[in-house]
């Protein structure tokens, strides 16, 4: 292969710009690909007529042996890529080939290999087998693998999906007349005893195959030549060969001056005898850059005892004391000053935790209702039955459940907050287990059915429960 021939820009692309250039190749040269496609396969499709009593068994040779057509697509795309584009004949000659070479690997052990679309590749047009084949491929697949596998998975959904699309096509342009019989014979629980329906949902399938494995071949090709520029740099080769081309015009001028700068001169030089090599290396000796040059300096010999010991003066000495003394004590103060902020921290939080702390203030308005010592008369009672027997229940109830409430915050110290409703009244009183508890539930019961439903005890257990009155104190300011 020549890459200065080939038909499509060579760069390195993502994944899936590779699968879309790949496609681009297959659309190019659909028809010849797809009229392939079908050629390799006349050897089965000549078995057919001889087989047609066993419609299943047709259908499985023609999926077995589509793979054999795929090997005519990739052989057209690959030729196609570099600018060639195979006669009919050679193409003729290729497909018993196709059929046989290796065919217990491919047609049977790979047959359904997830990476064919890679692998089909680099068997094809690499003719690698074995080891040498195993290598290419861990190479080839690292850029990729996964679309590759995509591709595979794409392929069986989409006969799928194309090859029903096919069949209810054509059942909706089937004339009134036939259509109608086709219906009255279909039986989906005999549907593959009827020949008929076979044979069409073979040829629905088989157009399916046809033309899904054109576009998947392509976009396999498409990722192997994408797999093999990123890996070999053919856009890097593609350029140096470009430039080669248009230097190449110039050669024969580059070559001249190269020649004019590098003629020896004219002039006769003077002969003279060879020298010895023993006067080569006295002449090359005596030039200057190997003189020797040598310069003398003047030791001076210690006058103390102890030769090469040099001993500071006594002040600096003292002066690093000094600085070591200060750290020292800055040191102790700053641990000592540390101990004694934990300490006082310490106490402090303990004189805080001992402060009792402020309580709470006691709710004054429960439910809408004021429950202070202002809003409540002094005989609670008799002003509820003065408000009962003038025929305001509503009033005489109220006075009796702020009268309770008013209670139970003061005198039993219950913590009723002013967001709380009847309900949470009586939790809060429940919790308490107070003897009065099951009079404050009937009390409350009784409340919010007069204030809510309208609905009013009678006058006996009015009576009944002005007689069970226990909450006799009346809340102080």
């Amino acid at each position: 292969m020549r890459l200065e021939d080939v038909t499509m820009e060579i760069r390195p692309r993502t994944d899936w710009e590779a699968v879309d250039s790949g496609l681009a190749l297959a659309r190019r040269d659909f028809w010849r690909c797809w009229g392939l496609w079908w050629l390799a396969l006349l050897p089965v499709l000549a078995l057919i007529y001889p087989l047609r009593d066993i419609p299943f068994l047709c259908f499985v040779l023609l999926l077995w042996a589509k793979w054999v057509g795929c090997r005519m697509v990739l052989y057209q795309l690959s030729r196609r890529l570099f600018g060639e584009n195979p006669a009919w004949s050679s193409l003729w000659r290729e497909i018993p080939r196709a059929w046989g070479r290796r065919f217990f690997y491919r047609m049977i052990w790979a047959r359904c290999s997830p990476w064919k679309p890679l692998s089909a590749a680099v068997e094809e047009l690499e003719g690698l087998r074995g080891e040498k084949f195993r290598l290419r491929m861990s190479l080839i697949t690292r850029k990729g693998e996964g679309i590759s596998m995509l591709l595979t998975l794409v392929s069986a959904l989409g006969v799928v999906w194309l090859a029903f699309g096919i069949f209810m096509t054509g059942l909706m342009f089937l004339p009134e007349s036939v259509g109608e019989r086709w219906e009255e014979s279909f039986d989906p629980e005999r549907l593959f005893d009827s020949h008929g329906y076979v044979w069409l949902l073979m040829a629905c399938i088989m157009t399916a195959c046809s033309l899904m494995d054109v576009f998947i071949t392509g976009a396999g090709f498409g990722l192997y030549v994408n797999s093999r520029t990123w890996i070999e740099g053919w856009d890097i080769e593609l350029a140096f060969k470009r430039m080669a081309n248009r230097l190449k015009n110039h050669a024969v001028i580059v070559l001249g001056l190269l020649w004019l700068c590098s003629a020896p001169d004219g002039r006769a030089e003077e002969t003279s005898e060879p020298l010895s090599a023993r006067e080569m290396i006295e002449e090359v000796k005596s030039h200057e850059d190997f003189t020797v040059h040598k310069e003398k300096y003047r030791e001076y010999a210690s006058s103390s005892s102890s030769g090469s010991s040099i001993t500071p003066p006594s002040g600096l000495l003292e002066v690093f004391q000094a600085l070591g003394h200060v750290a020292l004590g800055v040191f102790l103060l700053a641990l000592l000053g540390g101990i004694v902020w934990l300490l006082y921290r310490a106490r402090w939080m303990r004189l805080r935790s001992s402060i009792k702390t402020v309580p709470v203030e006691k709710a004054r308005v429960v439910m809408g209702m004021e429950v202070t010592a202002a809003s409540l008369p002094e005989d609670l009672l008799a002003s509820a039955q003065r408000c009962w027997a003038a025929g305001d229940r509503l009033l005489a109830m109220s006075l009796l459940y702020r009268g309770s409430l008013a209670w139970w915050i003061d005198q039993a110290r219950v913590a009723i907050q002013e967001s709380d409703t009847e309900g949470d009244c009586l939790r809060r009183v429940t919790e308490l287990r107070h003897p009065h508890e099951s009079y404050f539930q009937t009390l409350t019961q009784a409340w919010v059915l007069g204030a809510y439903a309208k609905r009013f005890p009678s006058q006996e257990t009015w009576a009944d429960l002005c007689q069970r009155w226990p909450f006799a104190g009346r809340r102080s300011a």
